[in-house]
Order: structure tokens, then sequence, then C-alpha cells
């Protein structure tokens, strides 16, 4: 079931199925996140829950039970509920239940808001512990948008847009191996850090090579990690202010052209992938959030549009 939302700016659609954003659109028809085909990527902005990144084998233990998640989580593939909805708004939530339990230990409750502003899109999960013990999870977003945009002028590629980072700050890089687990030292620690040595503070370039497993960030003293088109200087910022770590990944063909299928990913996260050399046991796992029973943590991942 889909949900819509209009004002004079923007219209976004909500699908309850991941609670997730399936188009984003602007009044002149702009499209800011992709929105398909599923051969290319079968997603637009997954919500990421319990988990964010790969999960090694696909399962983790806890409690001495054997646990299953697929990559990024449970919660992009799961129906949720519509628990609140105005002209401008609506709130999302997926409880535990028999479909979970194979899969998360603890009772919770997710919610998703989202609400239509005048410079772009309020978005927020809020997690709830609802269980008697305290509970460890993961939790993140990870909008596509598209690049180059449908109404970008014809001969418009991927390699004219570049990822911002407000503050123009070095960047740090959490370094993975090639299947995007934590890459671990020669004592086996991870996460490992490293200069991400980018030619200029804060500025990522895109271009036709993409993307691989994600470049992966963390150090982040930046609000904002933006998508800049450099032929006319607008700007698509999602908010990261307090996130521990900033995934960026290249999808889709960029390099058709306008209306084509490209995008670029900005996925705020608190959590990471597993490492490399896990032993599986979620106690261990690096960047879980704690949250004592009855106590609510909130993620602010909202997009503006500066045209």
């Amino acid at each position: 079931m889909t949900v819509t939302l209009k004002n004079s700016n923007y219209e976004v659609v909500l699908n309850t199925h991941g609670a997730e954003i399936n188009a984003f659109r602007g009044a002149d028809g702009t499209k800011y996140v992709f929105e398909g085909p599923e051969s290319v990527w079968k997603f637009h902005a997954p919500v990421l829950f319990p988990h964010v990144g790969r999960i090694k084998d696909g399962f983790y233990t806890y409690g001495g039970k054997e646990y299953h998640l697929v990559n990024n989580g449970m919660s992009r593939d799961m129906e949720h509920k519509i628990v609140e909805q105005s002209e401008n708004s609506v709130v999302f939530e997926l409880t535990e239940g028999p479909e979970t339990a194979d899969k998360f230990p603890w009772k919770f409750s997710l919610k998703t808001r989202y609400e239509l502003k005048d410079d772009g899109l309020v978005f927020t999960t809020t997690v709830t512990n609802t269980d008697s013990s305290a509970m460890l999870f993961s939790l993140g977003s990870h909008t596509a948008f598209c690049c180059p945009r449908n109404t970008d002028p014809e001969g418009t590629v991927n390699s004219d847009y570049q990822y911002e980072f407000e503050k123009k700050e070095p960047l740090t890089a959490v370094l993975l191996n090639e299947a995007a687990q934590l890459a671990v030292d020669e004592e086996g620690t991870a996460p490992c850090t490293a200069p991400y040595g980018e030619k200029e503070n804060g500025i990522v370039p895109i271009d036709a090579k993409g993307f691989g497993n994600g470049h992966f960030f963390t150090k982040i003293s930046s609000d904002w990690v933006g998508l800049r088109n450099k032929k006319d200087g607008s700007l698509v910022k999602v908010n990261c202010k307090g996130y521990p770590y900033v995934m960026l990944w290249q999808g889709g063909k960029g390099e058709e052209g306008a209306g084509g299928n490209g995008f670029n990913c900005i996925e705020p996260w608190y959590g990471t992938a597993d490492a490399e050399n896990t032993d599986h046991r979620w106690e261990e796992k690096a960047g879980l959030i704690s949250l004592e029973p009855g106590e609510s943590f909130t993620a602010d991942q909202s997009i503006t549009i500066e045209k």
C-alpha cells in the first residue's frame, strides 16, 4: 500500500512495505529518488534495522541462540503499519512478531516518520525498547538519489555530480575488504581507519567506474552530506549530524545521460557491517547502540533540496 504526500513544491510516495520512499519529485517533475526499474535495483530508500551493511554468513548469535538476517537487516523487507497520518505527514510502525522471532531476540517498536516541507522531506526513525532487558541494534538509511536526474540538460552524466561534506573536512575512511566487511589490522582488530586521500577536502568525485562495495567514512564533523550538480550548483543534502558513520555507494548506469538509471546513495549509519573475522556474537559486534527497557533512540536522515 502506498501513501502520497504533496505540497506546492514536492510530492513523495511512501510504501507500507519497508516504510520506504518509492518516489520523491519536485513540482516541475524532477525525480530526486531512484524509482526503478527493479532489474537495476529493487529498492529506493530502505530503512536499515536492526543491522546495517553486510552480515557475514547470514547469521549471528545472542544468548547462545542463532538468529538469521540478510544484509542491511529485516525492516526493508517487512510490512509496516500506518499509525499516524495527516495531510503532510505519516508515521509507520514495525513491531516484533512471528516473522521477527528468528531474526531479532527483542520486543521493539520501529517508527518511521515522514513530513513534507517547503524545502524537502523530514525523515526520521525512532527505535523504542519495549522489552525487559537492554537491546542492542544498528540503525541507518540507504536513500538512492537519481544521478543524473530526468530534468537535467541533455548530455548530463553522473560525473557532472559530486559528493560534498558540509565542512569540507579531510575525510577518514573505514577500511573494508572485497566483501564489504570491516577489514582487520594485524592484531585482528576492526574497524580500522585511514585518511581517504581526496584531492579536495570533503569532496568525493563521481565517475563511471562506480564505488564498488561503497566508500565508508567516520569521524565526521559535518552536519550534512550532499550530492551537488556541478553544472547548475543545485544540491540535495542528507542530514548526518551526530552520526558516527556515513556510507556512499553508486549504482545503476549514470553515464547514459539524463533520464538514465544512475543513482548515488547517501547512507548515514549508526553501526557497521560485520568484521571479516567476526565470531558472529552480537554482544561483540562493533558500533551497536544499547537501549535500556522503555528508552527510545531517534535517527534523523532528513532530505533538503537547494536549487
